[in-house]
């Protein structure tokens, strides 16, 4: 694969614009400014910190995407984007923040422009290195700024990079007006797409694959209750597998808006199915609102066969759910009413204390021969 960090000498060659230096210390601990928002040393040893307003920024990032990205205002959004990374640098508030300076130069040639789209380079390359996914769709939005600058061989460069690391939209590689320079050099862009696509011959299967790799597998038995989540991480699902979450697509509010999705594990793989486990949460309701886990199947070319909430809820009305997979793939699902101090509904999550959780039900499943998650009867022991 072609991907070698160009980005990377870019920024050897070329002094940073809006601050090269390194971050400010006080008080013991790195902080980072304004000005060395886009220093790439800066934001790694301010991101080192423990104690960063994670929730906070996770606020601003959420209004900043909903300005850009429903309000089509992508100058408005910028303060925000910036205010969320002073906040807790993270790699999804670097990548839009690339796409909002990008957009901010689109069919001008000011000095402005220019130096808007040098930074979208520094924000994408901050993106890459704190691990932003899919690399594809950064390669691929990188590519689309190399060719608005016209440096035609960086841009092909970075174009057959994504493909090749899964970007399959080739519809909108023919179509998309940012890589219409690369399209006049019609034997180039056509030898160069069918070549690198000729390594990706199965476009559908392997996004299928890029999506299902990154659930690392779990430690099984596994109970994901209110506790689960508490002293973990979780790995963003960006809506470029949107194909795979129903939920996704089916959402009540816009789009990166009302709910995030995460990684949560793999429970089972075999040639014919693979189970995984993902979350959903529905930020539009709380902030501090409680993980609602999904156990789902799927077969080898990524089809959805199955799926079940093994923890949580995501209405309100329903019970709470509390799930155990064992590693023989048994399933126990109890079913919970949950009293809180002031209703959720009204009051939210946060400062809100639970005062009963009394158990309502038990379910009880299996991982049959072909995938599915199949009821059965209460077994003598969940081991």
């Amino acid at each position: 694969m072609r991907y070698i960090p160009l980005i990377a000498m870019f920024f050897a060659a070329t002094a940073c614009n809006e601050g090269g230096g390194k971050s400010t210390y006080n008080a013991g601990a790195y902080t980072l400014t304004e000005q060395y928002h886009l220093d790439a040393d800066s934001v790694f040893r301010f991101a080192a910190r423990k104690d960063l307003p994670e929730a906070e920024a996770d606020r601003l990032f959420r209004q900043a995407i909903d300005k850009y990205r429903n309000k089509k205002d992508p100058a408005g959004a910028l303060p925000l984007f910036r205010q969320s990374i002073l906040k807790a640098p993270r790699a999804a508030a670097f990548f839009e923040y690339g796409n909002a300076l990008s957009d901010l130069g689109n069919g001008d040639k000011s000095l402005q422009s220019d130096m808007s789209t040098k930074q979208a380079l520094q924000a994408y390359h901050i993106a890459d290195l704190l691990g932003y996914k899919p690399l594809s769709k950064l390669l691929y939005n990188t590519a689309c700024i190399y060719a608005k600058m016209e440096q035609e061989d960086s841009a092909f460069h970075y174009l057959v990079s994504a493909i090749e690391f899964g970007y399959t939209n080739t519809d909108q590689i023919y179509k998309d007006q940012d890589l219409a320079k690369l399209r006049a050099h019609r034997w180039r862009f056509d030898n160069e797409i069918t070549t690198a696509l000729s390594g990706a011959s199965d476009p559908d299967r392997l996004l299928w694959k890029l999506f299902s790799r990154e659930f690392q597998p779990l430690e099984l038995p596994v109970v994901f209750d209110l506790k689960y989540g508490e002293d973990k991480t979780f790995d963003d699902v960006t809506y470029d597998f949107e194909k795979f979450i129903p939920e996704m697509r089916d959402g009540k509010f816009s789009r990166d808006v009302g709910s995030e999705f995460y990684y949560i594990g793999s429970v089972q793989s075999t040639p014919l199915y693979t189970v995984v486990t993902y979350a959903v949460k529905d930020v539009m309701m709380d902030e501090a609102a409680p993980l609602c886990y999904y156990l789902a199947s799927f077969d080898p070319n990524g089809k959805l066969l199955d799926k079940l909430i093994v923890g949580g809820h995501r209405i309100l009305d329903e019970p709470f759910r509390v799930g155990k997979i064992t590693a023989n793939g048994d399933v126990e699902v109890k079913k919970f009413a949950v009293r809180y101090e002031k209703d959720p509904a009204t009051s939210g999550y946060a400062e809100n204390k639970m005062e009963e959780m009394n158990e309502v039900g038990v379910e009880y499943f299996a991982i049959s021969a072909d995938g599915h998650i199949t009821p059965k009867s209460a077994p003598l022991a969940m081991k």
